[in-house]
C-alpha cells in the first residue's frame, strides 16, 4: 500500500515538477524577449527624437530666415540642448542592438544638418538677401530629406524586430498560464490520491486546500491553514503565495489603468492646447496675408501673399487633422448623423478640388446619376472624407488623366460612393499599408505634398458614422476608393435658401451708417488685424480692450453695437465674460461674436447655447468677417468675397 501510495504521489509530482521547469524557461525565455524588443524600442525612440531635433531646428532656422525675428531661433538653440544626449542616446541603443554602422550613418547625416543650418542662421544674421538663401535652403532640405532616410533605414530592422518579440511574447504568456494552471491541477490529484491511501486527516488537509483553490481562482481571500512542512503544507504554502501574487498583479493593474486614464486626460490637455497655441500665430500670419491681398499690390507681390495663404491654410489644415485623429482614437470625436443628399455633397466636393485639377489638366466627373439617393452621415464629416479622396486622387493621377466619382444603392440599407482615378495605381501589398498613418510608400520622394493621415482619417471617420472605407487598384491602370455608409430615404435636394441679414430691434438696428465694435482681446497682434481690416469699413469705429472686467464696464457704459469676444482671456475667461454680459440688463441684447482659436464642436456649440450669436475660428477669414459685420450694420461687405479654397475643417492638400 505504502509503494502503491508513493507512485500515485510521485507521478503527479513529477509531472508537476517538470511543468514547473518548463513555465521557468518559458519565463526566462519572455524576460530575453521583451529586453530585446526593449532595446528595440529604444533604437527608434532615440531615433525619433533625433528626427524631432533636427526638424524643430530647421523650422526655427528657417522661419529666422524668412523673417529676421530672433523669436524663430527658439526652437533652434532648444534643440542645440537635445541634439548632443539624443544623438549619444540613440548610439548607445544602437550598439546594444548591433546596429552601429546605420546609426554612424544617421550620426553623420544629423551632424550634416546642424552645421548647414548654422551656416544658414549665420548668413541670415550677416543680412545677406533671400534670394542668396535659396541655395543654402535647398541643400538644408536635401540634407533633411538623407536623414529621414537613414533613421527610416535604421529603424526599419529595430521596428520588425520589436513586432516579432512582441508576438513571441503573446505566444509565450498563454503558455506560461496554461502550465501554471497544469501545475495547479496536478497538485490538486496529488491530494485527491492521497485520500483513498491515508487517514482522514489527511482527507480534511485535502479539502481544506481544495477550498481555498477554489477561493483563490474566485478571487476571495484565503481560509487560516495550520502551518505545515509535508506535502500539502507545502500546498497551501504555494496558494498563499499564488494569492500574493494575483494580488499584487491586480494592483499593478490598477495602477496601470489609472496612468492610461491620466494619460488620456493629458493628451486631451494638450490637444486642446495645442490647438489654440497653433491657431493664434497662425491668426496673425493669415490675417495680415489677408489684409495685404486686398490691398493694391504688384503682380509678383500679389503671387506672394497667395503662396502664403495656400500655405497657411494647409498648415491649418495639417493642424485640424492631427486633431481629429487623436480625437477619434480617444472616443472623443462626436458626430451628428442625418439624412443627407449625396449628389449635391459630391458636387461640392468636385468643384472645390476643380482648380487643382485643372493645374494638371485632370477631368472630374460626376457619375452619380441618382439625384435623390441619400445617406444616414455627418454632413461635414462626409464632405471631408470626398474632398480628402478626391484630393489624393488628383495628385496620384498622371497628367491629363481622368476621375470619376460613381453612387449607387448597394442595397435598402447601404449606399457605396466610389472615386476612382486613371493613376498609377497601388501593389498589392501596399494596400493596406495605406489606411496607416504617416506612410506614404515613398511618395515623400515624388515631391507630392502631404503627411500621410489623410486616408487612415478618411477610414476612421467612416467607421466613426457607422460605414467603412476600402481600396482596390490595379498598377499601370489606376485605383478605386469605396465609401459605404447607411442608406436613408430618397432627399429632394432644395436649392440654397437665401438668406438675409438678421433683423436686430431697438439700440442694435441699423441702417449702413456708424458701427460701433467693441473688441476684447489680450493678443495685440490680432487687434491689430482686425483694426487694420476694419480701417476699410466707413463708419466703423473699434474700440478693444485686453480683459474681460474692461470689456464689460465699457459695454455698460458705451453699448457698443456689437461685441468680438475671445474666450482665452486673463483673469476672467471669455465664457464667464458672455455670461456677465448676458446677466446684465443694459448689454443683455448686445450681440456677442466669438472669435477664438479653439475649434472644438463641444466648445462652439455650448458658447452659441449661451447666447453667442456667432462664432468664428481663429485664424480668421476675413471676408467672413466682413459678413458678419455687414448683416449687423445693413450694409455692404468693404472686402473681397471669400478666396475659393475648402471649407473651413477640411484639408487644403490632404495626404
Amino acid at each position: 500500500m505504502r509503494v502503491k501510495g508513493l507512485i500515485v504521489v510521485a507521478v503527479p509530482l513529477i509531472a508537476l515538477a517538470a511543468t514547473t521547469v518548463t513555465s521557468l524557461m518559458l519565463q526566462t525565455s519572455e524576460s530575453h524577449q521583451r529586453n530585446a524588443a526593449n532595446t528595440a524600442f529604444n533604437v527608434i525612440n532615440g531615433a525619433s527624437l533625433v528626427l524631432t531635433d533636427a526638424l524643430n531646428a530647421e523650422t526655427g532656422v528657417r522661419g529666422y530666415a524668412a523673417t529676421r525675428d530672433p523669436v524663430f531661433l527658439a526652437p533652434y538653440h532648444l534643440s542645440l540642448g537635445h541634439i548632443g544626449p539624443d544623438r549619444a542616446a540613440l548610439r548607445r541603443a544602437a550598439v546594444i542592438q548591433g546596429d552601429a554602422g546605420q546609426e554612424r550613418l544617421v550620426d553623420a547625416d544629423a551632424a550634416r544638418v546642424f552645421a548647414g543650418l548654422a551656416q544658414l542662421r549665420a548668413e541670415a544674421s550677416r543680412g545677406t538677401p533671400a534670394a542668396a538663401l535659396i541655395t543654402p535652403l535647398a541643400q538644408g532640405k536635401v540634407n533633411m530629406d538623407r536623414l529621414r532616410r537613414q533613421i527610416a533605414g535604421l529603424i526599419r530592422g529595430p521596428t520588425a524586430d520589436m513586432v516579432a518579440r512582441r508576438e513571441a511574447l503573446n505566444r509565450t504568456e498563454p503558455a506560461i498560464v496554461t502550465l501554471d494552471i497544469v501545475g495547479l491541477v496536478l497538485g490538486l490529484l496529488a491530494g485527491l490520491a492521497g485520500i483513498a491511501l491515508f487517514t482522514s486527516g489527511i482527507s480534511s488537509r485535502v479539502m481544506a486546500a481544495a477550498v481555498n483553490a477554489d477561493r483563490l481562482g474566485a478571487g476571495q481571500p484565503l481560509a487560516p491553514v495550520s502551518p505545515s512542512g509535508d506535502d500539502l503544507g507545502r500546498l497551501g504554502s504555494s496558494l498563499v503565495r499564488a494569492e500574493e501574487l494575483l494580488t499584487s498583479r491586480a494592483a499593478e493593474l490598477m495602477v496601470a489603468r489609472d496612468e492610461a486614464l491620466t494619460a488620456t486626460r493629458a493628451k486631451n490637455a494638450f490637444l486642446s492646447s495645442t490647438s489654440h497655441e497653433l491657431r493664434t500665430p497662425l491668426n496673425s500670419i493669415l490675417g495680415f496675408t489677408q489684409l495685404l491681398e486686398m490691398s493694391d499690390l504688384s503682380e509678383q507681390d500679389g503671387d506672394s501673399v497667395q503662396r502664403i495663404l495656400t500655405a497657411g491654410r494647409h498648415l491649418l489644415a495639417l493642424i485640424n487633422e492631427l486633431i481629429d485623429i487623436a480625437r477619434i482614437e480617444s472616443g472623443e470625436l462626436s458626430v451628428s448623423l442625418e439624412p443627407v443628399a449625396l449628389a449635391p455633397l459630391i458636387e461640392e466636393a468636385s468643384q472645390l478640388m476643380s482648380p487643382l485639377a485643372a493645374e494638371r489638366s485632370i477631368e472630374i466627373t460626376n457619375a452619380c446619376v441618382s439625384p435623390t439617393l441619400a445617406l444616414h452621415a455627418d454632413r461635414q464629416r462626409l464632405s471631408q472624407i470626398l474632398v480628402n479622396l478626391i484630393s489624393n486622387a488628383v495628385k496620384y493621377n498622371r497628367r491629363g488623366g481622368t476621375i470619376t466619382v460613381t453612387c449607387q444603392a448597394d442595397s435598402d440599407e447601404q449606399v457605396s460612393v466610389t472615386i476612382a482615378d486613371t493613376g498609377a495605381g497601388i501593389p498589392a501589398e501596399d494596400l493596406q499599408r495605406i489606411f496607416v498613418p504617416f506612410e506614404r510608400l515613398g511618395a515623400e520622394q515624388t515631391g507630392i505634398e502631404g503627411t500621410g493621415i489623410g486616408l487612415p482619417l478618411a477610414r476612421a471617420l467612416a467607421e466613426v458614422m457607422g460605414g467603412h472605407l476600402t481600396a482596390a487598384s490595379t498598377p499601370g491602370q489606376g485605383s478605386a476608393f469605396t465609401v459605404v455608409l447607411g442608406r436613408a430615404p430618397d432627399v429632394i435636394p432644395a436649392a440654397p435658401a437665401k438668406r438675409g441679414p438678421p433683423v436686430l430691434a431697438g439700440r442694435h438696428a441699423h441702417n449702413g451708417d456708424a458701427l460701433h465694435v467693441l473688441y476684447i482681446e489680450d493678443n495685440p497682434a490680432n487687434v491689430e488685424v482686425v483694426s487694420r481690416f476694419l480701417q476699410s469699413r466707413p463708419g466703423t469705429t473699434l474700440h478693444a480692450v485686453s480683459t474681460g472686467q474692461d470689456g464689460i464696464e465699457h459695454a455698460v457704459r458705451e453699448v457698443p453695437d456689437i461685441i468680438l469676444l475671445d474666450l482665452h482671456l486673463h483673469g476672467m475667461n471669455g465664457e464667464q465674460v458672455l455670461s456677465e454680459l448676458r446677466a446684465e440688463p443694459v448689454t443683455a441684447g448686445i450681440p456677442v461674436v466669438i472669435l477664438s482659436a479653439e475649434a472644438a464642436p463641444k466648445v462652439i456649440r455650448r458658447l452659441l447655447a449661451d447666447g453667442a450669436v456667432a462664432y468664428l475660428t481663429k485664424p480668421l477669414v476675413l471676408a467672413e468677417l466682413d459678413a458678419m459685420l455687414a448683416s449687423f450694420a445693413g450694409g455692404p461687405a468693404a472686402g473681397p468675397p471669400p478666396a475659393a479654397g475648402p471649407p473651413a475643417g477640411l484639408p487644403a492638400a490632404p495626404a
